[in-house]
């Protein structure tokens, strides 16, 4: 049995990876910004990083219990997984909510993703020998060029250098571990796949949080005093499971059946969502913001437009 974009399995995951992200509370993405703003009330990066992927792996590990979908994994493959729970995972959950904290807002920083594409044709031309077509150079192209508008704005708004850098090195991090599970871990069920990596982003974090001096050496406890705790922590579980269990699942069979490029192309709708809940926060969009808000969605629609591939059911890992 096939299914396409329009109305099918592939469809389906596009409009959840897009919207179920970042309504509800960013896939990997930096998709979950503005809950991320809230839970910095109460918590400190580390442990929004912990929740959010102790939330998601846990979430994972029940639905593959239930459906009893869990594939055995070999040495190997941990330690690939490693790999890009460390990098894709651990880092960018950890930077993102830092970034965020220290710069008071969330709906510049939430813009940063409009980069994974072009990183990702990079990772995918060295990783997967492939390049995109002309259209889709033309709209990653395109959106990056929207995205020099916010980093224009940003600089303009007397933002630090090195906030500016640790944020532009997420969206790397995700293509490279997007791109990466595309060339190395594609054999692997969706479910098994997404579970592990989140397990072992969160194994990853949980020394750093409870090592206090560590932590301080590295200026990570940042929450100085904490305050809103039931709704820091509300928004926290439902990030955990919600936009980054279920998202990330949705995401990651997106890139196994679609491929990479295609999967990071729907987290150019992320900018949109975050500005918009900036402005309910009360941040202030620029006339450059929304400039380069239309522009992201002119080139978003121009990728994936009808681009979607059939899907063999049958043959596809399962999920």
């Amino acid at each position: 049995m096939k299914t396409f974009a329009r109305g099918g399995v592939s469809r389906s995951a596009a409009i959840f990876a897009e919207d179920g992200a970042e309504a509800a509370v960013p896939l990997p993405d930096g998709r979950r910004i503005p809950v991320d703003l809230r839970m910095t009330l109460c918590n400190t990066p580390l442990e929004i990083g912990l929740g959010r992927m102790a939330g998601g792996a846990i979430t994972l590990a029940v639905y593959c219990i239930a459906t009893r979908n869990w594939a055995r994994l070999s040495g190997k493959d941990w330690l690939k997984l490693t790999l890009v729970a460390g990098l894709s995972n651990a880092f960018p959950y950890v930077a993102q909510p830092l970034v965020m904290e220290l710069a008071g807002e969330h709906g510049f920083f939430g813009m940063m993703v409009t980069l994974v594409p072009i990183a990702t044709i990079a990772a995918s031309a060295v990783m997967l020998d492939q390049w995109p077509s002309p259209r889709q150079w033309l709209g990653v192209v395109g959106g990056l060029c929207c995205a020099t508008l916010i980093v224009a704005d940003g600089s303009a708004r007397g933002m630090h250098p090195w906030l500016l850098l640790v944020a532009l090195s997420t969206p790397v991090a995700y293509a490279f571990g997007n791109t990466f599970m595309k060339w190395q871990l594609s054999h692997l069920p969706t479910p098994t796949l997404s579970a592990a990596f989140l397990g072992l982003g969160a194994a990853m974090i949980l020394p750093l949080e409870l090592v206090a001096p560590l932590r301080e050496a590295l200026d990570l406890a940042v929450v100085r005093q904490r305050q809103d705790w039931l709704l820091a922590n509300v928004s926290l579980a439902a990030l955990g499971v919600g936009s980054t269990g279920v998202a990330i699942l949705a995401f990651v069979h997106l890139i196994q059946t679609q491929g990479p490029l295609f999967a990071g192309m729907v987290t150019y709708v992320v900018p949109m969502i975050a500005l918009v809940w900036g402005q309910v926060d009360g941040e202030r969009l620029t006339g450059r913001q929304v400039a380069a808000i239309g522009g992201v969605l002119a080139m978003v629609a121009l990728v994936q437009w009808g681009a979607a591939k059939p899907v063999d059911l049958g043959s596809e890992a399962p999920a």
